[in-house]
């Protein structure tokens, strides 16, 4: 079976991972899913599933994350393969939501015409660990994804933010992307594999998810958060 029933370590709202591409170029040196590859002898350059694309899916109403083990749109997937895979969501007829989540968020804009035509089952995402620089990948800086993130929510797609792993930030400013994006949801989780990142105190952390509830954003926290507070989703 190529789609697989989430384990609990997502966010609630994600019933499904569906990988029909794998693998990722972004390099970021915390990431789990690297490492599990390499661990086993595998590859972690992009990759293109094709018999993944006749699974047949839910109707759950739940979100399926397509391509939990990589980036759909990171540098080194081929358009052919994005287009294929968006082309399998736009057959569907249930009432899934497709989380499309990537640190490359620029892509939406190169698909937009595609993306467009299927507004209604999509979910957009993208990775925010700070507001400041992002030495431990070769990703796009966080406030290129944030400005990205913020016109597609402007035009009308449903977004997603994963603050994960969340590194030592500058608070208004991740408040106000935060409030521009208006995100569906958001996941906030700190490192847990590795030590790349600048972790931010319990402080900081306890304010930004009083924001959130002040805000109405329905979060998760991670296992490594859980002592601050409850989820709110």
């Amino acid at each position: 079976m190529t789609l697989n029933k989430s384990k609990g370590k997502m966010f609630k709202s994600v019933g499904w991972t569906w990988n029909p591409v794998a693998g990722c170029t972004h390099g970021c040196k915390y990431c789990y899913a690297e490492s599990l590859a390499k661990r086993y002898g595998n590859s972690f350059e992009p990759q293109f599933r094709p018999h993944f694309l006749k699974e047949k899916m839910p109707n759950d109403g739940s979100w399926i994350f397509v391509g939990s083990m990589g980036d759909i749109f990171c540098p080194g997937m081929k358009d052919d393969w994005i287009l294929q895979v968006i082309g399998r969501i736009a057959q569907e007829k249930g009432n899934n939501k497709f989380l499309l989540q990537t640190k490359n968020p620029f892509s939406f804009m190169a698909f937009f015409l595609e993306l467009e035509k299927i507004k209604d089952k999509l979910i957009l995402g993208t990775t925010l660990e700070t507001t400041e620089s992002t030495p431990w990948s070769v990703a796009p800086p966080t406030s290129e994804r944030y400005g990205i993130l913020q016109k597609m929510k402007s035009l009308g797609f449903k977004t997603f933010l994963s603050l994960e792993p969340l590194s030592d930030f500058d608070f208004n400013k991740m408040i106000r992307w935060i409030v521009a994006i208006d995100p569906e949801a958001v996941e906030v989780g700190l490192e847990n594999y590795s030590n790349h990142t600048t972790k931010p105190n319990d402080r900081k952390i306890r304010e930004l998810i009083y924001n959130l509830d002040v805000l109405e954003i329905p979060y998760l926290l991670k296992d490594n958060l859980k002592h601050l507070g409850r989820d709110q989703e």
